[in-house]
């Protein structure tokens, strides 16, 4: 009997602690993940363009001055840098004494022309010469006469001449020094236009028919300063030599200093789609997904990449507009792990800059 009560007693405590260990086993709940969401909604971000350069004259605004006549330089009245206005005196030239010789030897040309053809009148009117020889006479009168005023207009008619600013603006480099003699059409100086300062970027070859004339930009000066707005005047249609892209010319709409570096984000049109954060996209570009949630677990959603701007992705996909879309904490989940969501965020960040 006693045996009997022994064995039912350590019977009765293996069971009991067998049911113990029964309650101590997973029950298969299902793990969770803390997420934050925002809402998801459509909507549009600029198509841009980035590309570099610096403020400088404009291909059309720049203009190197020079007397093509040889000669030195006696007096210079302006330094780089100095703004002039238009007719004011920046220079003294001398002519070199052939220069000078020369337009002596124009004018006694065009005396000797002169008389040559009022005797040759005289005798057609004595009926001694011929209207051919009138006609000769006529001619070399002429050439001396266009002769004359070629060199009038490449020198003056003095051995000393004053060269004035042909417009307002600005004197961008000295070229040559006081008293060295130069030969004709040696540069000077050369001046910009006052509102002929540009920011000139480099394009790639692929943009070419992106951006076009009238787009709109906004301009970041490099050093950190205040950005500006701008429009897109000229695209050129040949390679820049020395950078290999295509110059674009961008006006602003503010003061530039020559030689002040800028990126320039060109705008070239309009990203329309689902407008997302660009921290709620997982995976690489071959395979981009986004969570949303439903009914308490994640659901992946495939999606496409149209375009980014430096907050949002412009994306395409089977999203659905009444679903949070995970933000912080999407990078744990897997579809239909179970979420816990934080209390939401603020979703001004999520809709686009205004864009000009």
């Amino acid at each position: 009997m006693m045996s009997a009560w022994r064995w039912m007693l350590a019977s009765a405590v293996v069971l009991a602690l067998c049911g113990c260990g029964g309650e101590e086993a997973p029950d298969g709940t299902a793990v969770s993940a803390a997420v934050s969401t925002v809402p998801v909604h459509q909507g549009s971000v600029p198509a841009l363009v980035s590309a570099y350069g610096s403020a400088g004259p404009a291909a059309d605004a720049a203009q190197v001055v020079s007397v093509q006549a040889a000669g030195r330089v006696t007096q210079w009245a302006v330094t780089p840098g100095a703004s002039v206005k238009r007719g004011q005196r920046m220079l003294s030239f001398e002519l070199a004494p052939a220069a000078v010789a020369a337009y002596a030897q124009a004018q006694s040309a065009l005396s000797v022309a002169q008389a040559a053809r009022a005797h040759t009148a005289e005798l057609l009117a004595q009926q001694l010469a011929t209207r051919d020889q009138l006609a000769q006479a006529d001619k070399a009168l002429g050439d001396a006469q266009s002769n004359l005023d070629a060199l009038t207009q490449q020198q003056g008619k003095t051995a000393r001449l004053d060269v004035t600013a042909p417009f307002d603006g600005t004197v961008v480099t000295v070229d040559a020094a006081q008293g060295d003699v130069l030969q004709p059409g040696a540069p000077l100086l050369s001046l910009q236009r006052g509102d002929g300062l540009v920011v000139t970027v480099g394009i790639e070859r692929v943009a070419l028919r992106q951006v076009t004339v009238g787009a709109e930009a906004d301009l970041v000066p490099l050093d950190g300063g205040a950005a500006m707005h701008g429009t897109v005047r000229r695209v050129a249609r040949a390679l820049n030599p020395h950078t290999h892209q295509l110059d674009v010319e961008i006006v602003p709409d503010g003061s530039l200093v020559n030689g002040e570096g800028f990126r320039a984000d060109i705008v070239v049109g309009q990203w329309q789609g689902w407008l997302v954060p660009r921290d709620a996209l997982q995976g690489d570009e071959a395979a981009r997904s986004v969570f949303q949630v439903a009914d308490g677990k994640a659901v992946r959603v495939p999606v496409k990449v149209l375009g980014e701007s430096d907050t949002l992705s412009v994306v395409s996909g089977a999203l659905d507009a009444k679903r949070p879309l995970v933000t912080e904490g999407a990078t744990q989940l897997d579809d239909a792990m179970a979420v816990r969501v934080a209390e939401p965020e603020d979703t001004t960040h999520a809709k686009p800059d205004a864009k000009p």
